[in-house]
């Protein structure tokens, strides 16, 4: 629901446009429509009608005549007249409907003079001291009984439009709002689900209704997954179970020959050569059998409280006890106030990390190097800066390793593991411990790793 917010703030000016949108439209066919309801009343205008009969309406020996024009027109649109005297008596008619009384009382003049004449709606006009009525055809006119409306409720006409107006604008937000929304809690869990098998995670999900099938195969695909990784670690582990006998062998031969004083001497160093290489390949065989079960979750990790501290000590102790080459120094400089400093995490993994960086500079410096370890507090984390000032490698090869996909994945048969897989490890564990790890370096300026992790505040 993270997008949610990104999502309606991109989309609320669509809709507010499609509002405007909207209203202009209503107004524009609102104005067309009534528009020319209103130049038809112009043109012929009851009222007018009425004072054009009127006027041509004359008295000639004691009867009205209506001259032969307006006589014309009234048929032309169908329009009946009467002229009704004082005494309510019909004393002039012209095409009058069959069922039109021709007697009214005060109160029938009084009831049609506001609507209707047997359905007919008509008008009325002072003719003199008659009464001049014109009728329209059946269902031409709409007449409202009550004329009126109180000022106040006409003053208050602009403020209810303008209530209406945000009602309506508020209620189709409202809808649009929830429709987004209810879209977006359907989406949500499959957007999540997807970004979870992007990064290599067993997705379960249960979604029902519309996008329960795209769930589905989005199950089936984590599961496809899933063994697939299962199988993959597996058959790395097994060619790492098979490999590790007959190189224990290889190397034990190795020994024995390199120590032998009954075999020349270029023997001793060739078989010398081929235990050092045993156990290069022996490491690499462990590194990527731990990386691979990191990566798929089937190495088991148990966190507890670490001192890092005192682990990197340890480790330095065990490197220079263990009679490298003279040509390799260390500078060890542990700030003192990360003595009594904890991190959450799997002690084992975290000293195979920090061995495998000094590993590195060891094993690709071979005429030797001063190795740096550095331990300092940087805000909420321990910072370990571990670098040598040995060859180092170049800007080219150093963005290789940084850009190089996973090799599980690789289909590059000439992926250079020479720094790739052992940083590759360090980042995977570093990774499971909720840090980071960065590096850098420059041909014949040295290589340097650095690791940061969170404290244990508690």
């Amino acid at each position: 629901m993270r997008n949610f917010g990104k999502f309606i703030s991109k989309h609320f000016f669509i809709y507010l446009s499609v509002v405007i949108l909207i209203v202009l439209l209503d107004l524009l066919i609102f104005f067309l429509t009534f528009n020319g309801t209103v130049n038809s009343i112009s043109k012929d205008n009851p009222i007018q009608i009425l004072e054009k009969v009127s006027n041509n309406l004359t008295i000639q020996n004691g009867e009205y005549i209506l001259n032969n024009k307006c006589q014309k027109d009234l048929v032309t649109n169908n329009i009946w007249g009467i002229v009704i005297d004082d005494n309510g008596n019909v004393v002039w008619k012209h095409n009058l409907p069959k069922e039109i009384p021709l007697n009214y009382s005060l109160q029938d003049v009084a009831t049609f003079s506001k609507g209707y004449i047997e359905n007919y709606p008509v008008f009325t006009w002072k003719q003199g001291n008659d009464l001049l009525v014109l009728g329209y055809p059946k269902n031409s006119y709409s007449k409202f009984m009550a004329n009126y409306l109180p000022l106040s409720a006409i003053q208050k006409t602009p403020f209810l439009f303008l209530i209406m107006l945000v009602s309506n604008i508020a209620i189709l937000f409202i809808v649009y709002y929830l429709s987004k929304r209810n879209v977006m809690l359907k989406i949500s869990p499959i957007l999540n689900g997807i970004d979870k098998l992007s990064h290599g995670e067993t997705v379960t999900l249960n979604i029902n209704g519309e996008l329960e099938e795209i769930g589905n195969r989005i199950n089936e695909t984590s599961l496809q997954l899933k063994k697939q990784n299962q199988a993959r670690a597996n058959w790395i582990s097994g060619v790492s179970h098979d490999i590790r006998t007959p190189l224990s062998m290889i190397m034990g031969y190795a020994d024995r020959i390199s120590s032998s004083l009954n075999v020349e001497e270029n023997a001793r160093k060739q078989a010398n050569i081929i235990k050092i290489q045993s156990v290069k390949i022996k490491n690499l065989v462990q590194d990527l059998n731990l990386v691979s079960q990191l990566n798929y979750n089937v190495q088991p990790h148990q966190e507890k409280p670490v001192h890092f501290c005192k682990l990197i000590r340890e480790i330095v102790a065990e490197y220079l006890n263990s009679n490298i080459n003279n040509k390799f120094e260390f500078e060890l400089n542990l700030n003192h106030n990360t003595e009594q400093i904890t991190i959450i995490g799997d002690e084992r993994l975290l000293c195979r990390a920090i061995q495998n960086i000094i590993s590195n500079s060891i094993n690709h410096n071979e005429n030797g190097c001063i190795i740096s370890v550095r331990l300092e507090i940087n805000g909420n984390n321990l910072e370990l800066v571990i670098s040598d000032n040995g060859k180092g490698i170049s800007e080219k090869e150093l963005q290789k390793i940084q850009s190089t996909p996973h090799y599980l994945q690789s289909t590059d048969n000439r992926l250079d593991l020479r720094h790739g897989l052992g940083l590759l490890l360090v980042k995977e564990i570093i990774s499971i411990h909720k840090g980071t790890v960065s590096i850098s370096s420059a041909l014949n300026k040295g290589f340097s790793t650095t690791i940061s992790l969170p404290i244990n505040n508690q």
